[in-house]
C-alpha cells in the first residue's frame, strides 16, 4: 500500500486531525490498529508534536467515516486516506460520483497527455473498460506497462483478443499479470510524475473518489516495486 504518509511533513500539516490520520497510514505496516494513547504518544515521543489522548480522540471522531473504531483502536479509512492526501497537496483532483464520461474524457486525457513515454500503470484488476479508457486517451506511441493481479476475460479471450487488437493499431502496451496478493495500489507515473488514483481506472467517475500527485520519494519507491514485480509477473 502507498503510504502518503512518507510525503508529508507532519509539522506542516493544518490541524491535528491530519496528525492523528497521519500517524495511522504511517504506523499501518506495524499495527493494524492504533489507541489514541499510541497516537498521541507517536506524535510526542517521534515528532517532538504535544498533544493529549482526549484531543487525538475528539479530532479523529468528530467526522465520521475517515476512521473506523473497534475495542482495538482506530483504522484508516479510505476517506481519511483522501483527507490527508487532500490536506498535503494542491495536485488533488477529485472526482465527482455518477461522472465516469467526464472522468474519463477530462481527467485522464490531462493526466495521460502529462506523461512521457515510457508510462507504467499498476491496477489490480483489468477488464476491456481499460483498454478502452487507454484507447480513447492514451498516445499509441507512448511506451506503457499495465501491471495488474487478475483480468477478468468474460467471455473468455476477449481481453486478449481486444488488446492484440490494440497492438495492431500501433499501441505499445504491455501487459503484466503479478499473481501474489500484496498489489493493492491504483497509480500512473512516468519519469516526473506519480499520481495514485482512489478507484480503479476501468471505473472511474462511477463513485466519488480522488486522484492526487504524490512525491518524488514516492514516485522512486513506486518504481522499483513496479520493476521488481514486473519482472516476475506473466506476461500477456
Amino acid at each position: 500500500m502507498v503510504k502518503i504518509s512518507n510525503s508529508i511533513d507532519v509539522h506542516k500539516l493544518d490541524d491535528l486531525q491530519l496528525k492523528g490520520l497521519w500517524v495511522l497510514d504511517k504506523l499501518a505496516d506495524s499495527k493494524d490498529r492504533l489507541s489514541a494513547v499510541e497516537i498521541a504518544d507517536y506524535l510526542i515521543e517521534n515528532s517532538n508534536i504535544s498533544v493529549s489522548r482526549q484531543a487525538i480522540t475528539y479530532a479523529l471522531e468528530k467526522e465520521a467515516g475517515i476512521v473506523h473504531k473497534n475495542k482495538s483502536g482506530y483504522k484508516l479509512m479510505e476517506t481519511g486516506r483522501r483527507k490527508l492526501a487532500a490536506g498535503n497537496s494542491n495536485s488533488v483532483i477529485v472526482i465527482e460520483s455518477g461522472k465516469p464520461f467526464s472522468a474519463k474524457n477530462v481527467v485522464v486525457k490531462d493526466i495521460f497527455n502529462n506523461l512521457k513515454s515510457p508510462i507504467f500503470i499498476s491496477n489490480p484488476y483489468l477488464d476491456i473498460n481499460t483498454l478502452d479508457l487507454l484507447f480513447k486517451n492514451l498516445d499509441k506511441k507512448k511506451q506503457t506497462k499495465i501491471l495488474t493481479h487478475a483480468v477478468a476475460d468474460r467471455p473468455s479471450g476477449i481481453f486478449s483478443r481486444h488488446l492484440g487488437e490494440l497492438r495492431q493499431e500501433g499501441f505499445q502496451i504491455e501487459v503484466g499479470v503479478y499473481s501474489n496478493s500484496d498489489l493493492h495500489d491504483r497509480y500512473i507515473m512516468d519519469d516526473d510524475f506519480f499520481w495514485l488514483s482512489g478507484n480503479s481506472l476501468n471505473y472511474i467517475g462511477n463513485k466519488e473518489s480522488f486522484i492526487v500527485r504524490l512525491g518524488e520519494d514516492i514516485r522512486q519507491s513506486m518504481l522499483s516495486t513496479f520493476n521488481n514485480r514486473w519482472k516476475i509477473a506473466t506476461k500477456i
